[in-house]
């Protein structure tokens, strides 16, 4: 059997807006124990809380994205942080529709559907994007990643009739 293997990892591009989330929450955190400290107790009880969501959700803004294709099936990961891993796609590519890259003629005739937007790319604007189009039960689904050239080489070794350069 002729195995096909390829992994990438791509970060996501942190916005603007990251940034200010988390001046704003570590600002919260700080004046809650503050005004808890020196003026009323009582909100000792937010502080806590809004440490704990810091710690909790913040984390969260920093994001990479792995791809792993392994024997016509496409897994996404996220990674938090570097630190904590999670599946949050697995993709049997034989329910591929196509291939293509972003921008490609053939995706014109899909844009006006329904479909459901997953998107796994760093969002920079420079970076070069694909749309996986998958069926998924009665509909599409529009997958945005950002492969390597082994990945995308993988792929249009066994589907060359659904994978788009151009």
């Amino acid at each position: 059997m002729n195995e096909s293997y390829a992994e990438w990892l791509v970060e996501k591009k942190p916005s603007p807006f990251d940034n200010l989330i988390r001046i704003g929450a570590y600002a919260l955190t700080l004046i809650l124990f503050a005004a808890a400290l020196f003026f009323w107790t009582i909100l000792l009880i937010p502080a806590v809380i809004s440490a704990v969501c810091c710690y909790l959700f913040l984390p969260r803004l920093n994001k990479e994205y792995e791809y792993l294709y392994l024997n016509r099936s496409l897994s996404v990961d996220v990674i938090y942080s570097k630190e904590k891993r999670k599946n949050v796609a697995e993709y049997e590519l034989d329910k591929m529709e196509l291939f293509a890259r972003e921008g490609a003629p053939v995706l014109d005739k899909y844009r006006d559907k329904a479909v459901k937007v997953r998107d796994f790319s760093s969002r920079d604007p420079g970076a070069v994007r694909f749309i996986l189009l998958i069926r998924e039960g009665e509909g599409l689904q529009k997958i945005i990643l950002e492969p390597d050239q082994k990945i995308t080489d993988a792929i249009k070794h066994l589907y060359p009739s659904k994978v788009f350069f151009k």
